[in-house]
């Protein structure tokens, strides 16, 4: 894993580390990169005015409803599938349509399908659509029906490109963000939303904060006032997601052995409600699962939450993650002929220095035995092209896992923050580990180039501004 060259932009104040014994840490500084220096080509940015453009009328032009107060999404899309959501309010019959698109050109349509929710189901929709085309793009929209059929109003209209074929080397682009509480500035979400060329976008967890929540409709009403949001709509309108969960979609540092099983049964049944997630047959409440982009990525979408078991954490047998789950990955990986392996992981495997390790019992480190079996199987494999995504720190940064020993060749970037308060503690990280850190709210990019074995990450605040722009051989 060799870096590829540094760029650099950003001036802003570096911030004290006033209570660096909490790695959450929350401050009005501002917060910027570590060392560096200005030059080279920056990455590819969003437009210079990041409104969402308004996508061009389908053959059929309908009034826009005012009963999707969440607007539309899609996510975990295949080369011929693809999960579309909505929330609806009305009282009409819905049909989804979806089209194949020639630049702003509607070619066909490739699905029309019923999408009337359930009277039980709280208006959510959710359909696996079938019949793209791998590697076009696509819109969709919801149509609400008279009593003839005819359509009378319709959805936002939302957009999707589908992955490339299984065997395709193509070069991909992912956008990512965790860490994005309803409340604070939104900027950076907008400006991702704006990007035409992000192939799908990863949420890593804390993608809303519902701590105090502990029915239903409680879980449900924390997720609207987020995705309620104009900056949200248009993020998730505008790309597929992919996404994982960490603590705060059910409560801070929840506890799977203690927690309440009705209240963690809502927080997983909104999350499922509220996100376009493929769900297995015959385990629908599992949200570990995989996907693929052509030849290039495969993406391990993992469960850091759910399956914890904190009583074990200092046993030889300490679960971080199911055996079954563990199993999974392991093997995944080794079979995997992707030539880069992403493991979507919503807290950091990563060992960081200092402050950070007064309290280390609620991440990876605090399974010290899975965590070391984990690492040193990726190791003694010789697998090449593995790099782990993660978030729940409120800081960005690029790394390697560990400075020595299990791991010291792996990757790991920290996405985001999106929208939070930064941990102070970014500013200790540097040295022979870390090549980046950052407190400022961010989205950030992957490019991914199988041809060269190459990923070029990239950090965008909200103002458009590249904090970092780095390439890396994998």
């Amino acid at each position: 894993m060799r870096n590829r060259g540094t760029t650099r932009r950003e001036v802003l104040k570096g911030m004290g580390l006033a209570g660096a014994g909490l790695l959450l840490g929350c401050s009005d500084g501002s917060a910027g990169a570590l060392g560096g220096t200005d030059g080279g080509t920056p990455v590819e940015g969003p437009p210079s005015d990041f409104a969402v453009e308004r996508p061009p009328e389908p053959p059929e032009p309908t009034p826009l409803s005012d009963a999707f107060p969440l607007g539309v999404a899609s996510g975990d899309p295949t080369p011929a599938r693809a999960i579309v959501w909505a929330r609806y309010t009305g009282a009409r019959p819905l049909r989804l349509v979806v089209w194949e698109m020639r630049g702003d050109v509607y070619a066909r349509e490739v699905a029309a399908v019923d999408a009337t929710p359930a009277a039980a189901d709280g208006g959510f929709v959710q359909r696996d659509v079938a019949g793209l085309t791998a590697g076009a793009p696509h819109r969709y929209a919801f149509f609400e029906l008279d009593g003839a059929g005819a359509r009378v109003a319709r959805s936002p209209i939302g957009r999707l490109r589908a992955p490339a074929a299984a065997d395709a080397l193509v070069d991909v682009t992912l956008g990512a963000v965790s860490c994005t509480a309803w409340g604070k500035p939104f900027a950076a979400l907008a400006r991702a939303a704006a990007r035409p060329d992000l192939d799908g976008f990863l949420f890593l967890g804390d993608t809303v904060y519902c701590d105090g929540a502990r029915s239903r409709d409680d879980y449900r009403g924390m997720w609207a006032r987020t995705l309620g949001t104009d900056e949200y709509r248009a993020l998730r309108a505008a790309h597929p997601a992919i996404a994982t969960w960490d603590d705060h979609e059910v409560d801070n540092n929840w506890n799977p052995e203690t927690t309440d099983a009705a209240q963690r049964d809502a927080a997983l049944g909104a999350f499922f409600e509220h996100q376009p997630v493929r769900r297995d047959p015959t385990v629908p409440s599992r949200i570990w699962r995989r996907l693929r982009f052509g030849r290039t990525v495969e993406l391990f979408v993992l469960d850091c939450r759910g399956e914890r078991r904190p009583s074990t954490r200092k046993d030889a047998d300490a679960q971080y993650l199911s055996p079954e789950q563990l199993a999974w990955l392991k093997a995944g990986l080794v079979a995997s002929d992707a030539v880069f392996k992403v493991i979507l992981n919503s807290v950091p495997i990563s060992s960081f220095p200092g402050a950070f390790q007064v309290a280390p019992g609620d991440r990876w480190e605090g399974y010290p035995a899975q965590r070391r079996a984990l690492l040193e199987h990726i190791d003694s494999s010789g697998l090449r092209g593995v790099l782990w995504i993660s978030g729940d720190f409120h800081l960005g940064s690029i790394g390697r896992v560990a400075t020595s020993g299990a791991g010291a060749t792996q990757l790991e970037v920290l996405a985001g923050p999106g929208a939070q308060s930064p941990n102070v503690l970014w500013t200790t990280l540097g040295g022979s580990q870390f090549d980046f850190a950052t407190g400022t709210n961010n989205y950030t990019t992957f490019r991914f180039d199988p041809t060269n074995r190459r990923v070029r990450v990239a950090f965008l605040d909200g103002d458009g501004a590249t904090l970092v722009d780095r390439t890396y051989d994998l």
